[in-house]
Parts: C-alpha cells; sequence; structure tokens
C-alpha cells in the first residue's frame, strides 16, 4: 500500500505546568528526602528525576486514519490532566511520537526509533498494524499498552489493553444475539482487507452469527474506490439478505446503504465496530441512518462524571478536535490513562520489568468509570471481550441514540 507522506517523528511535552517543586519531594514515607535521592539516580531507559518519556506510536495516516485521527489528542488531555496535578511520583510524562502510517513494516520501523534514538520507557500505540513490532518490543521487554486490535496483542505479555477485538480461536454469542433480537435472519458479511487480523474477527462473527441461528450467506471483500456497490447490492437482494455486518469502515458503509436503500434491499440490522463520531454523522450521517455501532466504553449519551472530566480535558488541552467525544479520543485516552496506571504501580523508582508486573496485578480497572466492566489485568490477556454497549444511528442521522439494554455481554463460543 503506498503512504500518503513520509511517517513523522516528533518530539512533544504533553503538559501544560508541573506546578511547584514541592512535588518532588512529597512521599507516603517519614523519609522523603531519601526517595528523592533514590528516585533522581533512576536509570531505567526514558526516566529521569522530572520526566518519563513515552513512545507514542500510531495511525496518523494511510488506511487506519480514519480510526485514529483523535487518538492523540485522547492522549494530550490525559496526560495533560496528570501532569497539571505534579505528575506520576512528581515526573512529567512526555512523548515522542510516530506516524506508522497503517502499515506494518513503518510500524516497526517507528518501534525502533522511538525505543533506540529517544530512551523510551514504554509504548502508547493505536494502530491496526501493531503487530509489526509486537515481538521487537517482547525481545525488549518494552511495556505496550493501547487498542487491542490484532491477535498479537493476546500472544504477547508485555502487552496491555482493556479488550481485545480478535483471537486465534474462538469467538463469542453476543454479536449473534444482538443481531437476532433485532430480526436478523440471513447476513451478508462485508469486509475491508484480508488480513490476518480481519480473517480472524470474520470467523468470530460467522461463528457468532450461527450459533444464534443466523444463517451467513454471502461474503464480500470491497474497497471505496473499486467495488461496484450497486451490483452488490444486487446479489444481496437477490439472496434475500436482511443483515450486514463485517469489518466495515464508515466510508464504505456509506457508499453501501444509499444503494441498498435504492434497490428496496430491507435490511432489519447493521452492525458496526466503527463509526462512533459525531463529526462523522455532519459528514454522512443521513448515510449511516439506522447503523448500530458496539463500543468497549460506556457512550457519551450516558453522561457520567466521567465522560465530563474527559471532556473537559479535551476541551483544555486538545481544543483542536471538535467536538470532542469521539470514539478514538477515548481510545487514546483510555490507552494514556492505563500506562499511567502502570507507571503507578511501578513506584517511585520504575522500571520496565516493575511496570509490566504491577499492571499485570491489577484486578479492578475501570477506566475511571469509562468502561461498562472492571478489568483483571491478569486473566483478560488472550481472551475475546464479550461485554459491549451498544448505539443506533438515528433515522435522520444526526444523532447516536443507545439500545435498550444498552450493554450486552455473551458467552464464550469454542
Amino acid at each position: 500500500m503506498p503512504l500518503r507522506k513520509r511517517p513523522m517523528f516528533r518530539t512533544i511535552t504533553a503538559m501544560l505546568s508541573l506546578g511547584s517543586l514541592a512535588m518532588l519531594t512529597a512521599c507516603d514515607s517519614p523519609s522523603g528526602s531519601d526517595e528523592r535521592t533514590a528516585a533522581l539516580s533512576c536509570t531505567a531507559p526514558g526516566v529521569s528525576g522530572s520526566e518519563i518519556r513515552a513512545g507514542l506510536l500510531f495511525s496518523d495516516t494511510g488506511a487506519g486514519q480514519s480510526a485514529f485521527q483523535a487518538f492523540r489528542a485522547g492522549v494530550d488531555a490525559r496526560l495533560g490532566v496528570v501532569n497539571a496535578e505534579g505528575g506520576v511520583n512528581g515526573r512529567k510524562v512526555v512523548y515522542s511520537w510516530y506516524d506508522d502510517a497503517t502499515d506494518p513494516a513503518q510500524n516497526l520501523v517507528g518501534a525502533q526509533t522511538l525505543v533506540g534514538s529517544d530512551a523510551t520507557f514504554g509504548i502508547i500505540e493505536g494502530t491496526t498494524t501493531g503487530a509489526g513490532s509486537a515481538q521487537y518490543l517482547d525481545d525488549h521487554d518494552i511495556p505496550v499498552v493501547g487498542v487491542g486490535g490484532e491477535i498479537a496483542w493476546t500472544q504477547h505479555p508485555n502487552m496491555f489493553a482493556w479488550s481485545y477485538y480478535t483471537t486465534s480461536a474462538g469467538s463469542n454469542s453476543v454479536w449473534g444475539e444482538l443481531i437476532r433480537s433485532q430480526g436478523g435472519t440471513r447476513a451478508a458479511l462485508v469486509d475491508m482487507a484480508m488480513s490476518e487480523a480481519i480473517q480472524n474477527f470474520h470467523r468470530q462473527l460467522a461463528e457468532s452469527l450461527e450459533a444464534a441461528g443466523v444463517q451467513v450467506d454471502q461474503t464480500f471483500n470491497v474497497t471505496a474506490g473499486t467495488t461496484n456497490f450497486e451490483s452488490l447490492v444486487r446479489q444481496m437482494k437477490a439472496a434475500g439478505i436482511d443483515t450486514l455486518t463485517g469489518s466495515i469502515f464508515p466510508d464504505v458503509l456509506a457508499r453501501i446503504l444509499p444503494a441498498a436503500r435504492a434497490a428496496g434491499l430491507d435490511l432489519k440490522v447493521v452492525l458496526s465496530p466503527l463509526g462512533y463520531d459525531q463529526t462523522l454523522l455532519g459528514l454522512i450521517g443521513p448515510q449511516l441512518a439506522g447503523t448500530v455501532i458496539y463500543l468497549d466504553f460506556v457512550p457519551f449519551e450516558a453522561n457520567t462524571p466521567a465522560h465530563s472530566r474527559l471532556l473537559a480535558a479535551m476541551q483544555m488541552y486538545s481544543p483542536q478536535i471538535q467536538p470532542p467525544a469521539q470514539q478514538s479520543a477515548v481510545f487514546g485516552w483510555l490507552s494514556a490513562d492505563i500506562f499511567l496506571r502502570g507507571l503507578e504501580a511501578a513506584g517511585p523508582c520504575p522500571t520496565r520489568a516493575a511496570f509490566i508486573q504491577g499492571l499485570r496485578a491489577v484486578h479492578d480497572y475501570h477506566g475511571d468509570g469509562l468502561l461498562p466492566h472492571p478489568i483483571d489485568f491478569a486473566t483478560n490477556r488472550g481472551h475475546l471481550s464479550g461485554c459491549y454497549d451498544f448505539v443506533r444511528v438515528s433515522e435522520d442521522g444526526s444523532r447516536f441514540v443507545p439500545l435498550q439494554p444498552v450493554s450486552r455481554c455473551g458467552e464464550p463460543l469454542r
């Protein structure tokens, strides 16, 4: 796949103010000056007396850009909050960043660049091509946190995610049960590309639908620029398809659904993992009307205190993202929050090994209330997520409406 632009490498100080220098001496024990002296002598890569340096590796360009366009802004918002409060054990958290252009080879180059040339402590990752660097980062025992969209996230003990979208075997009943509850009986699965992750995601969906009694009749691999969507819809109509799902980007859905309406194809269910973005509704909302999107965090429509804190931080530290209530912003916020949780668990003089060991011992991570169910990092690795919140694009395409019940969990399928 050609790159849209050359990968970028920049150093960003993700902070407005660290606050008083007295924060450096704060500690829980009576010997605060001794702890400060020890902290100043920490020798782990990326750790100094005043800073901890992370690496931000994400898809700022390429095919995955639309899925991660607000990811960095969410990271900035979360780090902005913690740094304004004094950082972690008196150290501000800063980062350098690299655009992997949604390319596994560039993902590896980015990881090597961040780790090798910039003394990075750990990696915050927002991409669908993280498998490119997974083994390299594992070999060097470097902590990685982020969006678990690939099988690689389930295979490496140094990698942490709040949700795993795909695994090499097994499935969950949640998708099939949702589709069946909405009246779906005959499905077409539409995929954007047949990478290993997409193949497994496709298999999971098919197994889930079939377990619920929803027949999978057709499979299509599509691209926004070359697929004849009118022909595709005619085939679906001839087969009596009433359900559309798969790994479909919103821009492709916006081509399929108007063609389906024009052809008189009555789709009872359209189910997608992507598209929860108010900006997107402003651009193509009417085309996406009726689409059900499943989320691994509590939707903004719930209007909880956790949402208020996130939105206020976005306005403060990432005001260029409007509106701030975007799916990828939550991904960035949660990824940065998990990184901070690992630093806290690693203690006043953090090492990479202490980060991994300490974060793996966190049994009740809830993302400050953004997750529908607490996560046990000791047991969640390698297990396909089976609990999601579901929203539907309104009939006029202007807003998201939570389904009732909004939160649904399925059973593992082996």
